[in-house]
């Protein structure tokens, strides 16, 4: 290969301990990136059910309304 072809990226003129440190601190912070998806996730999934719980139970309470005016 020529000397050109083998300069045309950076990832050459680095040491192969820098190169395994940056490949580390960059699996890290995906790892915390998922980490913090995981959370917002679980933290809307918990927001949605309480408000379909919520919703359910104005349902069973106007069912149980209409049933009790029903049997007067």
């Amino acid at each position: 290969m020529s000397e050109q072809s083998t300069h045309k990226h950076g990832i050459f003129d680095k040491p192969l301990p820098v190169i395994l440190d940056e490949i580390q601190t960059a699996a890290a912070e995906a790892r915390k990136a998922a980490d913090d998806a995981k959370f917002a996730g679980e933290t809307a999934a918990a927001e949605v059910m309480r408000r379909f719980r919520k919703l359910f139970l104005k349902m069973a309470r106007d069912i149980q309304e209409q049933l009790s005016e029903g049997q007067k």
